[in-house]
């Protein structure tokens, strides 16, 4: 049977690390290190605290270590309720400037990838209804009910910061079963809680959206959502690193050659080297840095012996193999899968 092909949006640095920094404060005040609650992660707090782009992988990892050292199964809803505005990033702020709710939904919406949210938003309007969807980026069902219960309660956090007052939600629907802390949604969210529905959404009034913001000025309005868009443009600018590492992850072989690579991309393997020198890397650095992840993968995730791992990368013997490994992550691959199995 054919392994599947990872998801290259797994793997890739794009997540601010706003509301994980958080995480890591909130797991030390419950007494767990922040050097180890980040092991095995390949991220620490320093690196978060200065902004260090994390991936997917390393939430669901990061999410799955905090509940297990904690024994605390409702971080979610403690992570999302500590938030304030400067937790939302850039886009917050912008918020806080817009004219009406529904403005500054519909700013946050648009530019949620710069504030660090750990779900795909989308928001729908019908006569009576506004719904904010969370659409996870995990299959997990521990990590998806942490980042879900992390959006709806930093949701309400923003909600009090632009409309003031005591405004709930008309409902909460989610996808999974009710969780042991269940009785813990109805303080946070004051509203009907609905479990093993075929999406998450939260339901607001609509006359929400038209009410106005006391906090508006047009004239920051304009500044910030011209910065964001500013930055978002250049997010998306296409990025020969990024191209690269979606080519090895996507055809599930890391081990390709420059060579291959480069004609995927329709270039040159001398434009290639040139791009990504330009970019203060090199093709073997990318190549080392994904064998790594994928050597992992196979080792942890999917229980591969360390010849089957070796001969899968590429490598001429296991024992080429087992150097190489301890040269990217510090151990023996041996002792990772005996770590996994633990």
């Amino acid at each position: 049977m054919p392994r599947p092909k990872l998801d290259p949006r797994q793997f890739a640095p794009e997540i601010a690390p706003l509301a994980l920094a958080e995480l890591t404060e909130l797991v030390s005040e419950l007494g767990v290190a922040p050097e180890r609650l980040c092991a095995d992660v390949g991220i620490s707090s320093a690196d978060m605290c200065a902004g260090e782009l994390i991936s997917n992988r390393q939430v669901g990892r990061l999410v799955r270590r905090a509940i297990q050292l904690t024994g605390r199964t409702d971080l979610g809803l403690e992570l999302g309720r500590r938030q304030n505005i400067s937790h939302f990033g850039l886009p917050g702020f912008a918020m806080t400037a817009m004219r009406t709710f529904g403005e500054a939904v519909e700013l946050g919406v648009r530019y949620q990838g710069q504030s660090g949210g750990l779900m795909d938003v989308t928001f729908e309007l019908d006569d009576n209804f506004a719904s904010l969807i969370g659409q996870s980026r995990t299959r997990d069902p521990v990590v998806e009910t942490f980042v879900v219960e992390e959006l709806y309660a930093s949701v309400m956090v923003l909600v009090r910061i632009l409309l003031g007052g005591d405004y709930r939600p008309q409902a909460l629907e989610l996808t999974y079963a009710a969780p042991p802390h269940a009785a813990r949604y109805t303080e946070i969210f004051g509203c009907p809680v609905r479990f093993g529905q075929p999406r998450n959404r939260g339901l607001f009034p609509r006359e929400w959206f038209a009410l106005p913001l006391a906090s508006h000025s047009p004239v920051a309005a304009a500044e910030l959502r011209a910065l964001l868009e500013t930055r978002a443009q250049s997010q998306h600018t296409p990025n020969t690193v990024a191209s690269v590492e979606h080519v090895l992850l996507q055809t599930g072989n890391v081990a390709m050659s420059v060579e291959e690579v480069a004609a995927a991309l329709g270039l040159s393997s001398r434009t290639l080297r040139r791009r990504l020198s330009e970019a203060d890397t090199s093709f073997r650095i990318l190549s080392e840095r994904l064998r790594a992840l994928e050597a992992q993968h196979l080792l942890r995730d999917e229980g591969l012996t360390v010849a089957e791992a070796s001969e899968h990368l590429g490598f001429s013997d296991a024992r080429a193999f087992r150097r190489a490994f301890k040269r990217w992550v510090g151990e023996v691959p041996g002792a990772m899968r005996r770590n996994a199995r633990a």
